[in-house]
């Protein structure tokens, strides 16, 4: 059969059109290959509405993306010819889009790129696949480039509003990671989505609690508006039910999210939204079960090392300066710290007085390191400190993160510092500093006020300094210099005096005694 000849005039196209333009789910299993799941089954059935309005919140590896690609597959070869108001109109249209494009290119593109493959492989269908351009930017049906397509869209905040002006009686709409998309491209969206084959479909993570996204699932679902007055239809995958996701991952998930009533695995695993009361990352409980802990978490016989963590205080956005003597061992995940005393906690110490008093903590300790912010007057710090012949390890936790885990879950590298000194925290592998008085209550509420949110990507992102303080929040300068000991890759010196006795047996038996102690001051 010539692929010369145009689509439109083939019988066995519109035998094609005849079978699947109703039935989604047969066209994934049939065409794409895709068996669908019971989450994946709901959406394809929403979306055999002419007049679809969906939305999805969604964990991970549910198999949105796989259903996502089938489904703009089967709009661009389902819906060839439409007559309305007098007139015969020729092709659908449909855009993917996202707040960043890459997403759409890394997601949906590579996908329908995998069910084309798997098209192809069925040598019935040579006479549609030779008909179907797909392109880095567009696919479309041969003959047919710029009526009969499929484009990707911009939507991040400072892109122009792409999809405005574009009507088309067979049009669908896929708006991926939703919740990081402005309103004011919705606000377009449904300026344009206006007639009988207009399809919408929204899917992200639950990482944000307001915005049109949320609403589609709250006030303007079909729970308060009924579908054929404009309700969305709001669906939920959740990764538990997920069956390509196995019960190893899941568990390592709920080990890495803190629990299953977390909010990081209530987004990245159930399919929920990211719903707090206070939204602060350490609470008031956590942090009153730490100070219980009396007795020491790390032993003398262990091979455990020294750190200086220390801050700058830097005028607008810190007050303070700190410096704070840790006992540390292990790394990463398994890391235990002993805040052992804060020597140095003022907002009027010079930078020369500073360093010298560093100096001076430093030469008490064996083959100590010191941890210095070197953001602003920190790097002169870290400087002058390196002059003398201290072992400084330079902090930029601005940055983003370097292990490839990390950087999945964390904006940078005060997001992931601050995440694992929570979940040391809650977890008894931190032993707070012994403060009293007014001190003590000011450490106190610096860990418990520490906003955070959720990037599209369900990356943790700490609240900037700046807008704590438009909120009242004072710089947690304590808690920020605990989390120094907490940054990936930032390892410790073996101090001379660890490990010095004790052999496997003694090491169990006082590991027993030490766990023993810890479980008794956190149940009192």
């Amino acid at each position: 059969m010539s692929s010369n000849k145009s689509i439109i005039n083939l019988p066995v196209y519109h035998k094609f059109v005849e079978k699947y333009q109703a039935d989604l789910v047969s066209f994934c299993f049939d065409i794409c290959g895709l068996a669908l799941t019971s989450d994946q089954q709901d959406l394809a059935q929403a979306m055999e509405n002419p007049r679809a309005l969906v939305s999805v919140v969604s964990g991970t590896g549910t198999g949105k993306t796989a259903i996502v690609a089938c489904i703009c597959l089967w709009h661009l070869i389902c819906f060839p010819v439409v007559s309305y108001d007098g007139k015969a109109e020729i092709g659908s249209n449909t855009y993917v889009g996202a707040a960043a494009l890459q997403q759409v290119a890394d997601g949906v593109w590579k996908e329908m790129n995998d069910r084309f493959a798997h098209m192809k492989t069925i040598p019935e269908l040579k006479w549609l696949t030779s008909r179907i351009v797909n392109l880095t930017e567009s696919w479309y049906i041969t003959g047919h480039k710029e009526t009969w397509f499929i484009h990707k869209i911009a939507l991040g905040n400072s892109d122009s509003v792409a999809i405005a002006g574009k009507h088309r009686f067979s049009q669908l709409i896929v708006v991926d990671e939703a919740s990081g998309v402005s309103d004011k491209h919705f606000d377009v969206i449904k300026g344009t989505q206006t007639q009988g084959g207009n399809r919408t479909l929204l899917l992200s993570q639950g990482t944000k609690t307001v915005g049109f996204f949320y609403r589609t699932h709250h006030e303007l679902s079909q729970l308060n508006v009924p579908i054929e007055d404009g309700g969305w239809v709001n669906l939920s995958f959740s990764s538990e039910d997920a069956p390509h996701v196995t019960l190893a991952w899941l568990k390592e998930r709920l080990i890495e999210c803190g629990g299953r009533d977390s909010i990081e695995y209530r987004i990245r695993v159930l399919g929920q939204f990211a719903e707090d009361d206070e939204m602060t990352l350490i609470t008031r409980l956590m942090i009153n079960r730490a100070l219980k802990i009396a007795s020491d978490i790390i032993g003398e016989h262990e091979p455990y090392g020294w750190f200086l963590l220390c801050d700058v205080a830097m005028g607008e956005y810190r007050d303070y300066s700190v410096c704070i003597v840790a006992k540390v061992i292990g790394n990463g995940k398994d890391r235990r710290v002993e805040y052992v005393s804060m020597p140095v906690y003022s907002n009027s110490i010079d930078m020369r007085t500073f360093r010298g008093r560093i100096i001076e903590e430093y030469q008490k300790l064996s083959n100590a390191r010191v941890l210095v912010d070197a953001g602003g007057n920190g790097l002169q710090l870290c400087k002058d400190l390196e002059e003398e012949g201290v072992d400084v390890h330079r902090i930029t936790w601005g940055n983003p993160c370097f292990q490839i885990e990390n950087k999945k879950r964390f904006i940078n590298l005060r997001a992931q510092a601050m995440v694992y000194l929570r979940d040391a925290i809650r977890d008894g592998r931190c032993k707070l500093l012994k403060l009293v008085g007014r001190l003590k209550e000011t450490m106190i509420y610096q860990a418990t006020h520490l906003p955070y949110s959720f990037t599209e990507q369900t990356k943790y992102q700490m609240q900037s300094k700046q807008k704590m303080r438009e909120q009242g929040i004072s710089s947690p300068d304590i808690i920020d210099t605990c989390s120094f000991a907490y940054l990936e890759r930032v390892h410790y010196n073996v101090s001379d005096k660890a490990g010095v006795f004790g052999g496997k047996k003694h090491n169990r038996e006082e590991k027993r005694s030490q766990l023993k102690a810890r479980l008794a001051e956190l149940t009192d």
